[in-house]
This record gives C-alpha cells, sequence and structure tokens, in this order.
C-alpha cells in the first residue's frame, strides 16, 4: 500500500484470494471433492463475514454522528477477525475427516480468539515509544472504531466528548491530538476496562478447550490461546553491571 499505492494492494489482495479458491479446488484429488466443497464453502462464507465488518467500520467512519457503543464495537470485532480463525481451525479438522460435534465449538472458540485478538491490538496501538508520539495511537488517528474509543464515549463527561470529536476531526495537530486522547483514555480507564474484556475472552475460549475430549485437538484450541491471547510481558533487561571501587 505504503509503496505502489491502494489500488495496486487491493487488486494483489484480490488475485491472490482467487488463487487461494483455485487451490482449494485443486486439493478435491487429495482430500476428496466433498471436503474440498465443504471447504470452499467455509472460505467463501468468511470471506463475506470479513467484508462485511470492513463495511461496518467504513460505514462508521463515514458517519457524522460519532456514536459508538462497546457492543458496536465488539460486534465489528467479531465480523473483521473471528470468521478468519474459524475458517482456519474448520479447514484442519475437516481434511482429516468429520468436523460432526466440533462445528459449533469452533465457531464460538473463533469467536472469542478474534474479540480478544482484536482488543489486544487496540492496547498495543498505544505501546509506542513514548518519545515519539506519532507510532501510538495510529488507530485512533485513522479515525477507525475501536473498543477503546467506545469505552471512552461511554463514561466521557460532555468537554470530554466534545474533545474526542474535535480528535476524531483532526482540528490539531497529530502529536496534540494522541496527548489528549491518551489523557482522556487514561481518565476514563479504559485501557483497564479492555485488558478486563481480554481476560474474559481468554478464559471463555479456554473453557471451551478444556470441555474438549480428543486431547489432540484441545491441545491445538489451548496453543491458539496461548500465542494469539497472550498476555504482554515486559521485555526482560540484563542488570547493569556495576564497578565497584577496589581501593
Amino acid at each position: 500500500d505504503r509503496q505502489h499505492g491502494t489500488g495496486m494492494a487491493i487488486n494483489i489482495g484480490d488475485y491472490l484470494i482467487g488463487i487461494g479458491y483455485r487451490l482449494l479446488n485443486e486439493a478435491r484429488a487429495d482430500i476428496g471433492a466433498e471436503a474440498a466443497s465443504d471447504l470452499i464453502e467455509k472460505m467463501s462464507a468468511a470471506h463475506i463475514k470479513l467484508c462485511e465488518g470492513q463495511g461496518a467500520e467504513m460505514a462508521w467512519q463515514e458517519s457524522e454522528t460519532f456514536e459508538l457503543a462497546p457492543l458496536d464495537a465488539l460486534q465489528i470485532y467479531a465480523l473483521k477477525t473471528s470468521p478468519a480463525f474459524e475458517a482456519a481451525l474448520y479447514a484442519g479438522i475437516r481434511m482429516t475427516g468429520s468436523v460432526g460435534k466440533y462445528e459449533a465449538l469452533i465457531s464460538s472458540f473463533s469467536r472469542h480468539i478474534g474479540v480478544g485478538f482484536q482488543i489486544l491490538n487496540d492496547l498495543k496501538d498505544w505501546q509506542g515509544d513514548d518519545n515519539n508520539k506519532l507510532i501510538s495511537g495510529q488507530d485512533a488517528l485513522a479515525m477507525r472504531p475501536t473498543l477503546l474509543l467506545a469505552l471512552a464515549l461511554q463514561t466521557a463527561d460532555d468537554q470530554q466528548k466534545a474533545d474526542l470529536k474535535d480528535i476524531l476531526q483532526g482540528h490539531s495537530s497529530d502529536g496534540a491530538r494522541i496527548d489528549r486522547l491518551r489523557e482522556i483514555y487514561q481518565d476514563c480507564d479504559v485501557f483497564t476496562k479492555a485488558e478486563a474484556l481480554v481476560d474474559k475472552s481468554r478464559a471463555r475460549a479456554e473453557e471451551l478447550a478444556e470441555n474438549v475430549e480428543n486431547e489432540d485437538f484441545k491441545q491445538l484450541l489451548m496453543f491458539f490461546c496461548d500465542t494469539v491471547l497472550a498476555e504482554e510481558t515486559p521485555e526482560a533487561k540484563p542488570e547493569p553491571q556495576v564497578l565497584m571501587p577496589t581501593a
């Protein structure tokens, strides 16, 4: 996108999707026509849901009300990310045989994983270098309907809401907008609330995984929880070496 432009990026993306569907069709020789048909159906359904999620985000960006409830943001997240996890999990299981009783579980598990992943992405957007404020808060500057913004709008007072609208409309410099937005988010305890929702998504996904009887599948789902929803830990830094005087 940055090097060749948005149009070229979209065209290449469409081309790669076309290749993906062709590969699924060619897989009939190895996995059977019925399994290949099921995979194409699942992938196409996921493709449509992902587009609906992106469309919902774009529609909000074009709106003039700036109203966004936390549930609205979570629903967009469920459409933007969860279908990709669901399609990937479904494909792996279906290529080994019948999905059967796991189909509903895969859908629920993927929803929790996808929503938690998107909230973590929101939080990581604010973990930039403190010496370069333009690194953090990029989703806010792009006026995306994030959960953090929705949580802030839910508890902000009238002045804070007016400031949020001014920030989203870009009436000041990027640095000033980021500073004020961070201040509002901290005053509204947005980061703590978002972290609690990640914990809830992780707990619900782990609960579903623990109830799976097949040990191999259970371990796979737990691997998803441990990697996709991994808790952020500060990078370990070596202890400074202090030279003590000998005399």
